[in-house]
């Protein structure tokens, strides 16, 4: 591999603090809590399903299960937790 593949870990909490998004590519290099934290992730209509088939699990006022996910462009993925603070870890 050429270069540096490392993420500055600082640089990316920065850009995050600010309001902004990482690239995909630079996420991925990252520590993502979705991956270990995030309990179920796929596609809107995966997470529904597994939200639906586990339905005595989640509080009686939540409607739906899929949660958008923070941090970069993850296209349709989506999560069954919102994590609310340090995404990249």
């Amino acid at each position: 591999m050429k270069g540096n593949r490392e993420v500055d870990v600082e640089k990316t909490r920065e850009i995050l603090n600010k309001g902004g998004k990482v690239s995909q590519s630079e996420a991925l290099r990252c520590r993502v809590r979705y991956f270990s934290d995030g309990a179920v992730l796929g596609s809107k209509e995966f997470v529904q399903g597994y939200f639906e088939r586990h339905r005595d699990r989640f509080g009686a006022k939540r409607r739906d299960g899929p949660r958008q996910m923070k941090g970069s462009d993850w296209g349709d993925l989506t999560c069954i937790r919102d994590l609310r603070r340090e995404v990249f870890g």
